[in-house]
């Protein structure tokens, strides 16, 4: 007896009308009643390309729910493998999308990513089925299962994803979940591992552990590439024609700039404790953390007497000849050269950073044609390490900066940032003067509160009801405050000129910012909008 036909997929070949026709008559045992053959027409058992896939998915809510489907119920192909895919891949692209700030582009290397992982899982689901037992015929029913399985949860994964950016859920709790939807996999792998391929059930919870742990680790060792980045590129085309840079020229005149801003910084001054000032304007295309910096330095100055004991680092076109350049090089020198003017066992040292920031926690020093790396909070914290410098007060101002607390957090150091490790801050953007925080906690609380760590609490409050009157999300400022560094800062205040000046406090934000917005005014910058709650 001949062996019947096969597909592609090993699975054996329904007869067309033409060849049933065709049998020999001495091998037909009974010709079949006439409501039979329609039964098994092809029109009738073979249902069409979008039939069949909704049928798989609805075996897929079955199979997620907990409850194993027949393999008939399944019909496998390789355009229904197809076709799962295309819809787990519209899933990651469209969750990365949402979950990716404006301006999105789409970046195709993470279809690198995405292959790679796929690969992977596909290699790993057809070794753990051969070793279940199941034979090569086996595969392709349990292949099309588990995609239509695995499509509801990741389903599910996007929603959870989406929903815990808008709620207030800790890192461990986001872990936890992701160990929940992965515990999920694992279980409807053990379903077809013993109801498909035959595996009795330790050997398919083995099996199906194994698979699961292979996954797991593969999250640290293959390099992960998000499908979509926020672009900034769209909002830079809005920004006034700036003079081309000649980037040739901006590089040579960093070591002068350098010496230059170095060489102005007065010592420190024996039995005073000297506050020193770093201010780092990151990104280049945007005027407002150019005004930040600035406006800080002088607040500083006259405030906290750190004139003569400043220094700004700034990526501005309009201050390319007057200041250095933020990038890592200048801020590792910057730090180098406060700490040989300063006494490092006694002064304290205030590092302020504004820019843009991104998700893994990256500081944005981005700067048109003039090409820089943007900094990790590893960086800084060995920047501020190798200089030597013991008693730290770490100000970042950038989305997402919570993420540096971890990094920066020491016994002499306070770690002040303007949004929690997986949030955004507001206010930055080619027509803003000044973001919130840094309205908040530079032009509302300090004026009000000069005390470092009292004057986050209320620029926190501040930031948090401007955030509800315009119905954004929570920015959660974050603030860490080492064991020791709250004795050294009061040292700090009863220093004579620091008391002369917070005996100038003033008790009301409305009278600060008309204070501040008349001494910026000087410098013809506009304040219009900043101290608006």
């Amino acid at each position: 007896m001949t062996d019947s036909p096969r597909d592609a997929w090993d699975q054996p070949v329904q007869a067309t009308p033409e060849q049933a026709s065709a049998v020999d008559p001495q091998e037909d045992d009974g010709a079949l009643p006439d409501d039979t053959a329609a039964l098994n027409s092809p029109a009738q058992t073979q249902p069409e390309l979008f039939g069949a896939l909704g049928l798989n998915l609805r075996a897929g809510i079955k199979l997620a729910l907990g409850h194993t489907p027949a393999p008939a119920d399944l019909h496998s192909g390789l355009e229904q493998c197809l076709m799962l895919g295309m819809l787990l891949l519209g899933l990651e692209l469209g969750g990365s999308y949402l979950s990716t700030e404006a301006p999105a582009r789409f970046d195709a290397y993470g279809l690198n990513y995405l292959g790679a992982s796929w690969l992977l899982n596909l290699f790993m689901l057809l070794l753990v089925t051969r070793l279940a037992g199941a034979a090569r015929a086996g595969f392709a029913p349990l292949l099309v299962a588990f995609l239509s399985a695995a499509l509801w949860i990741t389903l599910v994964s996007q929603l959870l994803w989406q929903a815990q950016q808008y709620l207030m859920l800790s890192g461990s709790l986001v872990w936890g979940l992701f160990v929940v939807l992965l515990l999920w996999q694992w279980r409807v792998l053990v379903r077809l591992l013993h109801g498909f391929a035959g595996a009795r059930p330790m050997r398919a919870f083995v099996l199906g552990g194994f698979y699961s742990l292979v996954l797991l680790a593969s999250l640290w060792v293959l390099p992960r590439t998000e499908l979509w980045y926020t672009d900034e590129a769209t909002e830079q085309a809005a920004q006034p024609s700036r003079a081309r840079l000649d980037v040739e020229t901006v590089f040579y005149a960093q070591p002068g700039l350098m010496q230059q801003s170095l060489a102005a910084l007065q010592p420190q001054r024996p039995g005073v404790t000297d506050l020193y000032l770093l201010a780092l304007g990151g990104f280049g295309l945007e005027d407002v953390f150019l005004k930040e910096v600035e406006y800080v330095r002088e607040q500083f100055d006259r405030q906290y007497d750190t004139a003569g004991r400043s220094l700004i680092l700034a990526n501005n076109p309009a201050r390319v000849s007057q200041y250095p350049l933020a990038n890592r090089p200048n801020l590792a020198q910057g730090l180098r050269g406060v700490a040989q003017k300063m006494d490092t066992a006694e002064d304290v040292l205030f590092l302020f950073m504004t820019s843009h920031g991104s998700r893994d926690h990256r500081f944005s020093l981005e700067f048109g044609a003039i090409e820089l790396n943007d900094l990790t909070p590893q960086q800084v914290r060995q920047a501020l390490d190798d200089a030597g410098i013991r008693w730290r007060v770490i100000l970042v101002s950038s989305c997402f900066s919570g993420g540096f607390i971890e990094a920066l957090q020491s016994p002499e150091t306070l770690v002040i940032t303007a949004a929690a490790a997986d949030r955004t801050s507001f206010g930055c953007g080619v027509d803003s003067d000044f973001t919130y925080f840094g309205t908040a906690y530079f032009k509302q609380a300090l004026p009000q509160q000069p005390r470092f760590i009292e004057a986050f609490d209320l620029a926190n409050s501040w930031v948090s009801n401007k955030e509800q009157q315009e119905d954004i999300s929570a920015s959660q400022p974050q603030i860490f405050v080492g064991e020791v560094i709250a004795q050294k800062l009061d040292s700090l205040y009863l220093e004579p000129k620091l008391q002369t000046a917070f005996s100038l406090a003033v008790p009301d934000a409305s009278s600060a910012c008309d204070t501040s917005r008349t001494q910026i005014e000087t410098q013809n910058e506009s304040q219009s909008d900043a101290c608006q709650p």
